[in-house]
């Protein structure tokens, strides 16, 4: 810590505090796949009983969030206290009936700091999610964590469905909310102990950790969803043992149909005599065996019931049938209509992931190969995606001189008249060993190819023979080429590698908050810049460079971490078409 006078004072910890849980939630999308931008304030309300002279605080107090957001919440939260459900609630325990003003007055600063931040997340495009209310010193605080909009857009949440008198609800309306609620659980919980924030990370759970938890709490949602009386199970466990087990040497692969049995929408096929209970996994994975094409098994969150499929009069707005597809062994899927919620390989949970960004890809593709159509582009898209999803390895080569090489190389390979590759094709061709050669419009000149080339850096003994010789390949000339290699254990590269684009304001805005940055909060703008070098030209180059050089000579405090930082430097292959905005 650099000894920084903090105004609006809570306690002694509570920027650590914040950094620690913002740091834990940006984690933890990072494992989900997600974005792993997210911002975390504290907002704390004077107690009624408290003198002291701030009646709102806000860390960080030098952050995006002014104090004036909050004008007026004292007063919001004291009307909803007088307001509130509870006070006309009776427990029967005398020590609830003594907790019960502190627990209305929780649930009151957390609805009002709610409230408060309405504007802001629509000016900003962000939703908040306010964590439960403890009392620190002179202040009730609420941890708040803002999750951009542009997330919940590339991953798409349930629709909201009213609650109505329903007092379980109907679940999360995403794994990223439920992770969400788990990074606030272990927020809260820190907010119990004594100075929180002082040895957080000794308590505090991993990503990891925290995202099986959300996955656990997530998968509640269906049961929740399709059961008018929903028993608590651990759903997630019981898919995951099923999808590990085999059956006569047999990787489980059909779907199961999370529905109520009785639901009109359910059409079985044969139904059983008795229900099979997710106690019993290895019934259930016999079962799934039945499971054929266009067939499924029909279950809720505890029971088999039977094989079925939905009729194609559902109605999915109900939201009262889920599908949980079992792809390979240990990999399942939890979908809702055609979407993806959920992916769980070998138990660990993540959010649905296009191997490679589309956008991405087909603006590098017309980079490198600037004759090619937006058209070829998405032709070459389409049939990466149908290479992925082959259970075999294979490779694609795309080369602007195809035509000459699928003649030297002939005596390697199989030279055919030029044919526009199709994924039917593709799925032919890729059956023999060898590489598929085309140019950059789509035509196929050669299949089962046998690459040559000269090793170089980027070649690694740790990746197999199919990598290494697309490696070679594709360095070894001044054409421009590409490789897409699916090796056997089913890892996708891209030869030479796909750059995201970056949106020019978002690096600009870091680039400016760095040279605004103090000792105190240097550490996000420095970091993202230093993952994001290859997007900076040589003016901004400058600029950082020079910012650096400021924050180094600023005078330390002792006991202070201070991070060097290498200068930057432009990058050659770096050009404007890969920013965005």
């Amino acid at each position: 810590m650099s000894g920084r006078t903090i105004y609006l004072f809570m306690w002694g910890y509570q920027d650590t505090y914040r950094i620690h849980i913002r740091s834990l939630v940006r984690n933890v999308l990072k494992e989900l796949g997600a974005p792993p931008e997210a911002e975390v304030l504290l907002v704390g309300a004077r107690s009624p009983d408290s003198t002291n002279p701030n009646p709102v605080c806000v860390e960080p107090e030098d952050g995006k969030w002014p104090l004036k957001l909050f004008d007026g919440l004292l007063e919001s939260i004291e009307s909803t206290y007088c307001e509130h459900d509870l006070q006309t609630m009776f427990y029967s325990d005398a020590p609830s009936m003594r907790d019960k003003p502190e627990w209305i007055r929780r649930d009151s600063v957390r609805t009002s700091a709610q409230e408060a931040l309405k504007v802001f997340d629509s000016e900003h495009d962000i939703t908040s999610f306010c964590g439960e209310v403890r009392r620190i010193g002179d202040y009730h605080v609420t941890p708040i964590v803002q999750i951009p909009n542009a997330t919940f857009r590339l991953f798409p949440p349930l629709p909201s469905k009213p609650i109505e008198n329903r007092r379980q609800g109907y679940g999360f309306r995403s794994l990223i909310h439920a992770s969400v609620s788990a990074v606030l659980r272990e927020a809260t919980e820190e907010l119990n102990n004594p100075e929180p924030g002082r040895f957080t990370r000794r308590g505090i759970r991993n990503a990891e950790e925290v995202v099986r938890i959300a996955a656990k709490d997530f998968l509640h949602t269906p049961g929740l969803s399709i059961e008018q009386q929903y028993y608590h199970t651990d759903l997630f466990d019981s898919l995951n043992l099923v999808s590990s087990l085999m059956y006569e040497g047999a990787e489980g692969v059909g779907h199961l149909i999370l529905a109520a049995p009785d639901n009109e929408s359910i059409e079985f096929l044969a139904q059983f005599s008795e229900p099979v209970s997710f106690r019993e996994p290895r019934w259930v994975r016999k079962v799934l065996q039945m499971a054929t094409l266009g067939v499924g098994v029909i279950a809720d969150s505890r029971h088999i019931y039977g094989l079925g499929q939905l009729r194609y009069s559902h109605d999915h707005s109900a939201q009262d049938a889920f599908t949980v597809a079992f792809i390979d062994h240990y990999l399942w899927e939890l979908r809702y209509k055609d979407q993806v919620l959920l992916r769980s390989h070998y138990a660990v949970p993540t959010l649905p992931q296009e191997p490679f960004d589309k956008a991405d890809f087909l603006a590098n593709y017309s980079r490198l190969f600037p004759l090619s159509s937006p058209a070829d582009a998405l032709h070459l898209w389409n049939l990466l995606i149908t290479q992925i999803s082959q259970d075999h390895g294979s490779m694609i080569v795309v080369a602007e001189d195809a035509a000459s090489e699928a003649q030297r190389l002939s005596k390697q390979g199989t030279s055919i008249v030029p044919t526009r590759l199709t994924e039917s094709l593709l799925r032919s061709f890729s059956g023999i060993d060898g590489t598929i050669l085309l140019d950059p419009l789509g035509i196929c000149y050669a299949i089962g190819i046998i690459l040559d080339g000269e090793a170089t850096e980027q070649c690694t003994p740790s990746r197999g023979s199919r990598y290494n010789s697309g490696v070679r390949y594709v360095r070894a000339q001044f054409h421009r080429r590409l490789a897409i290699v699916v090796s056997d254990d089913r890892t996708t590269d891209i030869i030479p590698q796909i750059r995201r684009l970056v949106s020019r304001k978002l690096l600009e805005n870091h680039i400016a908050g760095l040279e605004a940055a103090t000792l105190d909060n240097y550490h996000d703008h420095r970091n993202w810049l230093n993952n994001h070098r290859f997007y900076v030209n040589s003016e901004q180059c400058a600029r950082i460079n020079k910012t650096v050089e400021r924050l180094d000579a600023l005078p330390k405090e002792v006991g202070l971490i201070y991070l060097g930082t290498e200068r930057f430097e432009t990058h050659p292959d770096m050009e404007e078409s890969y920013l965005t905005d």
